[in-house]
């Protein structure tokens, strides 16, 4: 029947069919997004649902652990306490850094020091030892006075072997750092 129509008005039906061919077209794309819209709905809730039960455990969790790491930062700062109170018995004794001043300050001048060894024998008395290179006798011997006037060092050991040369002479001594006695 088609054939039997003029030209212009068999082009206006097939462009009349193919407009409802693509209408046809849009509704059922249209009706199968709502289908699939409206399956995958429950989906969504439930997952939309989860994420907010396990956002609200996250949250709780966290909570319980900064709880959790106050209480332990609060047991770190007593055991550091702990610590510092079993410290406080040798607090009188003097630090290896406050030793070497004080054998620093009896050199005298020329004389120099080359090793420095510290050691704790226990809460009250440390081991000293000391090495190094005086210009003369007399700069040694002044500096074995020095060391020797000083109460906190005791147990002063001084090898003979250092005065066997009359310049530049080697010498090592080995003492003990008591803690004072107060009165």
């Amino acid at each position: 029947m088609l054939h039997l129509l003029p030209e212009l008005q068999k082009k206006k039906v097939i462009k009349e069919y193919k407009m409802r061919l693509v209408i046809v077209v849009c509704w059922i794309v249209f009706f199968i997004s709502m289908v699939g819209m409206a399956c995958l709905l429950p989906s969504y809730l439930y997952a939309a649902g989860r994420v907010n039960i396990v956002k609200s455990e996250n949250q709780n969790k966290e909570k319980s652990l900064q709880s959790l790491r106050d209480q332990n930062f609060q047991d770190k700062i007593k055991l550091v306490n702990s610590s510092l109170e079993a410290l406080k018995n040798s607090i009188n004794i003097l630090s290896p850094k406050e030793a070497y001043n004080k054998i620093l300050n009896s050199l005298p001048d020329g004389a120099y020091i080359d090793r420095y060894t510290y050691g704790l024998i226990d809460d009250n008395s440390a081991s000293i030892s000391i090495s190094g290179v005086a210009p003369d006798r007399d700069k040694l011997i002044e500096l074995q006075k020095k060391i020797n006037s000083n109460p906190e060092f005791t147990s002063i050991n001084i090898p003979i072997t250092s005065f066997t040369r009359k310049k530049d002479l080697s010498f090592s001594f080995n003492f003990n750092l008591i803690k004072p006695i107060k009165k």
